[in-house]
């Protein structure tokens, strides 16, 4: 039976994920059509995979070194978060301006 061929599948869309569904509202708002707008995260797709990483903080504190934790290491590790986070959100608003400038030059050298 090696002489069978197998035929293509088509895939089955798969759901967008939160951060997908995030790029994919601005691009609504922004007045984007649907085709820009698939196109558009079809090409950041590996770039929000990898956007979407979030750190695991998870530790074990003994009680006696908590309140010294509560006080040094928490705020900082929340200012860490909080700067990653802004960075991030400006690293995404420039792909998705990058991406919407890359569309329309494509758009107007077929025309």
């Amino acid at each position: 039976m090696s002489n069978i061929l197998a035929f293509p599948v088509k895939e089955q869309p798969r759901d967008r994920t939160p951060l997908e569904l995030i790029v994919e509202q601005e691009l609504l708002d922004l007045g984007a059509d649907s085709y820009m707008v698939d196109i558009i995260i079809e090409r950041m797709e590996k770039f929000l995979a990898l956007a979407s990483f979030e750190f695991d903080l998870k530790m074990k504190v003994s009680k006696n070194c908590l309140d010294e934790m509560n006080q040094n290491v928490f705020p900082v590790i929340s200012n860490m978060q909080e700067s990653m986070r802004n960075t991030m959100n400006d690293m995404l608003t420039e792909r998705v301006l990058h991406e919407i400038r890359l569309y329309n030059l494509e758009q107007h050298a077929v025309k």
